[in-house]
């Protein structure tokens, strides 16, 4: 039984897809590094085996950040180091949603915008947790700027420890 990638999937469906949907520059692009990849069109690497000599031609990485090929070591190496550096408590999962009206404003300084809303759920948060008397809190948060559907869709996952840092003691709360 063959593996169904991502690359197949957008090949079966990408096209129909477009006729009803439109993608912006970054999102055509991934689309066609994802299709590319390991396929020939980015290029090959010979690899020999030392033992017997066979020599094999393999279809270059793409190397998108968003392709499940080329990243999923990365990604499963940095969920493991995320994971080491978790306290031993329980957690929160929130998910801070940029108002879709604010969305054009990604195509113009993306970097400025991402930067603000991470400062403003964090300046959010701090303020919740001193007004409560819960000390001083910890967050790993990922952005995400698509949504499920490929549409633009900024918003940040969060996990927050149920609990916070006073002075220098931790305090667990429910």
């Amino acid at each position: 039984m063959s593996r169904l990638h991502l690359a197949d999937i957008l090949k079966l469906g990408l096209d129909d897809y477009r006729q009803h949907h439109s993608l912006n520059y970054q999102q055509t692009r991934v689309c066609q590094h994802l299709q590319s990849c390991r396929t020939g069109k980015l290029g090959y690497q010979s690899w020999q085996c030392d033992t017997c000599g066979e020599v094999k031609q393999v279809g270059c990485s793409c190397r998108d950040r968003h392709c499940p090929r080329c990243q999923s070591m990365a990604t499963a190496q940095w969920a493991q180091k995320q994971q080491a550096r978790l306290l031993p408590c329980r957690y929160f999962h929130l998910v801070f949603t940029l108002p879709h009206e604010l969305n054009s404003a990604a195509h113009y300084d993306p970097s400025t915008l991402y930067q603000c809303l991470f400062k403003a759920v964090w300046d959010t948060l701090s303020k919740f947790a001193q007004r409560k008397g819960h000390g001083q809190l910890g967050m790993t948060s990922v952005l995400h700027t698509w949504g499920q559907n490929l549409s633009q869709h900024i918003h940040l996952h969060c996990l927050v420890p149920a609990g916070g840092l006073t002075q220098t003691q931790w305090h667990e709360r429910e």
